[in-house]
Formats: C-alpha cells, sequence, structure tokens
C-alpha cells in the first residue's frame, strides 16, 4: 500500500507527506480546512495532487494518515470509515490509541519528535523513532514506513500511550521549560538570553551525549553529584532575591538527590541527606511565607 492521502496538513502532516513522497510513495489528495496549509503542501509536493477543504469527494485511497488535531480525529475517522470501511486509517497522536479509529484497519503511529517548525519537522523527522499500536494490518504498514524512513519502530500497547506521551512531553517540552528557568538565572547574572542561550545549548548538547554514552543517571555530573555541600549553600544564598526561580531550583535539586539514591551513585550518603535537608528547609520557608 504505496499511495496515501493526508488529512490534515500542519507541521507533521506536511512533513510526513514529503518525507513518504521521497520514499516512492504516492500521494492522493491532500485535505486541510486552511487553504494556506494546503496551498503550502502542494508548494512540496506538487501542484498536480487533488486537494480541498473536505473530505466529502475525497479520491478513495487504500490509506488515510489523519494528522489533524487530537480532538478532531474521531469526528474525521468516523466520516471517512463511512465513506471508505475498508481503507487504514492511521493517526499520529502520541496520547490516542489506534481504537478511536473505530471498526476497520487501524494503526496509530507517533514520531517520538519535535516539530517546532515545518523546516525543523522535515529536517528531524527521518532516522526518529516511532510508536506503533493497532492491529495486524496496520502494524505491518507502520512497520515498513518507519523502515523506508529511516527510523525505528517500537509497539506499544493502547493502554500505554498515555503514559507514553507523557514522557515524551517531559522530555521535549519541560526541556525548554528547564531553558527558560536557567535562562532568567543567566539574565540575572548579567548575561543576554541570545549569548546565554548558545552557551547553554552547547552544554545540553553535551550532556545529552554523555547521557547516551554514561546511561541516566551515571552521567549526572555538578554539585550534587560531588556532594559539595557549599556549594550549595551558595546557591540557595544566591537564590534569596529570586523567589520564582529558587522554588523551582529546589523541587529540581530534590529530584535529582532522589535519582542519586535511587541510581546508587558514589555519592557519600551523609553529603546527601545535609543537601536534602538544606534544600527542604529553603523550600518550606517559601510555603511558609
Amino acid at each position: 500500500m504505496k499511495a496515501v492521502s493526508i488529512v490534515g496538513l500542519g507541521r507533521v502532516g506536511t512533513a510526513l507527506a514529503v518525507a513518504l513522497q521521497k520514499k516512492g510513495y504516492r500521494i492522493m489528495s491532500l485535505v486541510d480546512q486552511d487553504f494556506e496549509a494546503l496551498d503550502r503542501a502542494r508548494e512540496f509536493l506538487g501542484r498536480d495532487i487533488p486537494g480541498g477543504l473536505s473530505i466529502d469527494g475525497l479520491t478513495p485511497s487504500p490509506v488515510f494518515l489523519i494528522t489533524v488535531n487530537d480532538d478532531a480525529i474521531e469526528d474525521v475517522a468516523e466520516r471517512l470509515r463511512r465513506l471508505y470501511p475498508t481503507s487504514l486509517l492511521v493517526h499520529t497522536s502520541g496520547l490516542h490509541s489506534s481504537l478511536i479509529l473505530g471498526d476497520g484497519p487501524r494503526l496509530s503511529l507517533h514520531p517520538l519528535q519535535s516539530f517546532a517548525s515545518l523546516k525543523e519537522a522535515m529536517t528531524n523527522l527521518p532516522g526518529s523513532y516511532f510508536s506503533l499500536e493497532g492491529d495486524r494490518v496496520g502494524l505491518e504498514w507502520g512497520k515498513e514506513v518507519v523502515k523506508a524512513l529511516g527510523g525505528v519502530a517500537v509497539e506499544i500497547r493502547a493502554a500505554q500511550k498515555p503514559l507514553y506521551h507523557l514522557a515524551a512531553c517531559m522530555a521535549s517540552n519541560y526541556l525548554i521549560t528547564l531553558l527558560y528557568e536557567a535562562l532568567k538565572a543567566m539574565e540575572a547574572a548579567g548575561i543576554p538570553w541570545e549569548e546565554a542561550l548558545s552557551g547553554l545549548g552547547a552544554l545540553v548538547e553535551g550532556t545529552l551525549r554523555n547521557a547516551k554514552a554514561c546511561g541516566v543517571p551515571q552521567a549526572l555530573t555538578g554539585p550534587l553529584v560531588r556532594g559539595d555541600i557549599g556549594t550549595i549553600e551558595r546557591h540557595l544564598r544566591s537564590l534569596q532575591p529570586y523567589e520564582d526561580l529558587k522554588e523551582f531550583y529546589c523541587f529540581m535539586a530534590l529530584r535529582t538527590l532522589r535519582m542519586i539514591r535511587e541510581g546508587g551513585l558514589s555519592t557519600p550518603l551523609d553529603a546527601v541527606r545535609t543537601m536534602k535537608e538544606l534544600i527542604s528547609r529553603e523550600s518550606n520557608r517559601r510555603k511558609d511565607n
């Protein structure tokens, strides 16, 4: 089944369509309620591909790739099932299982990747990990697609999807939150955001390389894992004028100490206990106020 229609032409849908077309898949038709999104997709895929603002009147296709917002998937799937009951329906939601696609061939195919823009989506998609969940027909098609894209397929059960999606959000979305808080600290230290982001970005990239090479939590570095109590005391004193930042720092530090303990790292137990007491005291002080 190397013919597919795309319903929803945002960053994910357009990037997938471009990637599939490059690997020899025929894009049968394109649908999006936004004419500008439809027109932009045709710029990449070809002006001769049939398209429209509605799924009504679509050319029949063996596979429909549904890349709309999560809340719209079920409605789109119901309409497609009525029109094409034997077609394979595929959605790309990390949260929902394939069961939302109703009776018939079905697949949840989620790229474990960040799509901040269309350009980044097309760059990052090849070689990504993909979670697959569906029936036999869907899984077979999904494995072929992932292989064609040079990715890695990971099968998952329907009931596992919410925790899987939560983990992906923590690793991707909350990394940006962490950087945001670190940039605020850099700004307080007198370093402009743009310059600080460049430096912190290099630091994060190096840390990620260490994690891949050494594992988690073995790649952890810094004063907490070394047991540098004096450094942590200086950190906490420097945070006195910045209560919100101190709250974030304390939360992350306490979680890191728990990871050190659970991971069996070599930090002296007495140092872990002392640092935990220091940080907990500062955290509780804010709550009391």
